[in-house]
């Protein structure tokens, strides 16, 4: 009999699948608190402080008053001395050899250093300073950090000395802005995703330490707040990156074999047109650790080290998996390699990020490798083929424009100066053709600040304070829009035959 796989098993799979997902997250959560809060009874500050850095703890979680880590352990030893008559043995001393063999195991270069005494105690000093000053990201102190903190801590805190709040004056009127960022912070420090300390990597010794560093500083570990509901338009682009990205994380069951999710996805057209967005909608919705890397976070002016921060990004992708990788304006990396006057050293880059993205392909590793360019046709034949999709995320069409006019100017854009609009989004939507959503937003602007004018020329020609009137601003009219799309011309529309061209060629969707 032929096992059959219902709707409602795959919902279920995936529901007490991520309530165990959650459950971890919180025991690991409690764990680390916990050993956090001992750290700090027991007066390890530094320690406590370095720990705090490394597990990307916040203050918004705090050990309850009834537990610590002391209460846990005797608990533990009073069930154990219930249950088996004897007290349990927790540590255990560990001999000479046993301690060298764990050592080597977790370190797996230290060995030659161990056995190459030959070499004077300074070269080594001399060698890692080397490597600090070869790396393009200065390395700080966390002590440093910690100072300039608490003086900027104290500096904006002078006025509350004083008894004194400053309420700032906001759309909706004078508010409590410590309140809102206060709100604002809980709700983006809760959503901070927990990553595994670096020094549990494979590439994490003390050649690569300081690579693997640089590269972790591009993991967004916090919310963008950007969702698939905000992006108006692009329905293939985001039907295609939850298949690739989404979908197997929730429904791991449906992907085997010739399923296999894709591994790379290139995202080329237009500027303005939501590429990026696109890409910060994958960082907010999936559950994957999102790696935002540009040009200036692999390159180095140093010879080889270009090269190991490619493989040390991939190695760390893998660790944290599953994890995506998004790299933006891939055109600026892998250009073709038969351009005239190419460095040496562009050509390596280039061949190790060809060389990581076959072993992605031919691998179970959850490593999504998301990319975007505006000059698609720069790129190599090569780089191409690694990419299984390659989506053209065009100008937008007008359904999409009457959704972009309708969220920039609503009916009231601004309650406090009241600011309204009365517009035909339809005629405008069928006027602003071939504009793309970042011009749409620079249209919007302007119309709005033309409204604003007359409040400027108000308050800059009136010497007398007594005789300014109530401030009223001018109504957004379809007409305000029409001179503001003449005065504002598109940006990519000579280049939109150009894509579609490419399209056809080279397209794959």
């Amino acid at each position: 009999m032929a096992f059959e796989i219902s709707y409602s098993s795959l919902k279920i799979a995936h529901q007490v699948r991520e309530s165990e997902e959650k459950k971890a997250l919180e025991k690991k959560r409690q764990l680390l608190y916990l050993v956090l809060q001992y750290l700090k009874d027991e007066g390890y500050l530094d320690t406590a402080q370095s720990f705090s850095n490394e597990a990307h703890l916040t203050n918004q979680y705090q050990v309850c008053d009834n537990i610590d880590l002391g209460t846990i352990v005797q608990d533990f030893e009073t069930y154990y001395y219930v249950r088996f008559q004897k007290y349990p043995k927790i540590c255990k001393k560990v001999t000479v050899e046993e301690n060298r063999r764990n050592i080597l195991k977790k370190m797996p270069n230290l060995e030659n250093e161990i056995q190459d005494t030959t070499k004077p105690r300074t070269t080594n000093l001399q060698n890692e300073n080397q490597r600090e000053n070869k790396l393009h990201v200065p390395k700080s102190s966390g002590k440093a950090s910690s100072i300039s903190v608490q003086k900027t801590f104290k500096s904006n805190n002078s006025l509350s000395d004083l008894n004194l709040m400053v309420l700032p004056l906001t759309p909706e009127g004078f508010t409590n802005i410590q309140v809102n960022s206060a709100q604002n912070n809980v709700q983006s420090k809760s959503s901070e995703k927990l990553l595994k300390p670096l020094s549990g990597c494979v590439t994490y010794s003390t050649e690569w330490k300081e690579f693997a560093e640089v590269i972790s500083k591009e993991i967004c570990a916090t919310d963008l707040n950007v969702h698939w509901k905000d992006i108006m338009g692009l329905e293939e682009a985001k039907r295609l990156l939850k298949e690739a990205v989404v979908y197997p994380t929730k429904y791991p069951e449906l992907f085997s074999g010739v399923l296999a999710p894709w591994k790379g996805l290139l995202l080329y057209g237009p500027p303005g047109t939501g590429k990026t967005l696109l890409a910060k909608a994958v960082a907010t919705e999936c559950k994957t650790t999102f790696f935002n890397i540009s040009a200036s976070s692999i390159i180095s002016k140093w010879r080889g080290d270009s090269e190991k921060l490619v493989r040390v990004m991939f190695e760390l992708a893998r660790y944290h998996a599953p994890s995506t990788i998004f790299l933006d304006e891939l055109d600026a990396l892998a250009s073709h390699r038969d351009a005239s006057g190419e460095h040496e050293g562009s050509r390596r880059l280039k061949a190790e990020l060809l060389i990581q993205l076959d072993g992605l392909a031919h691998s179970s590793d959850r490593v999504f490798l998301l990319a975007t360019s505006n000059l698609p046709w720069e790129l190599d034949a090569a780089i191409l083929r690694r990419f299984e999709k390659r989506i053209l995320v065009d100008l937008p069409n007008t359904e999409a424009r009457q959704s972009m006019f309708q969220h920039y100017l609503p009916p009231v854009v601004i309650q406090m100066p009241t600011l309204l609009c009365e517009l035909n989004y339809g005629l405008l939507a069928h006027a602003s053709a071939g504009y793309s959503g970042s011009d749409i937003r620079l249209v919007c602007k302007e119309a709005a600040m033309n409204a604003m004018r007359e409040a400027f020329s108000v308050l800059e020609t009136c010497q007398n304070d007594e005789n300014l009137p109530n401030l009223k601003l001018k109504i957004i009219t379809t007409e305000d829009l029409q001179n503001a799309l003449k005065s504002t011309k598109p940006s990519a529309l000579h280049l939109a035959a150009r894509y579609q061209k490419w399209q056809c060629a080279f397209g794959s969707t």
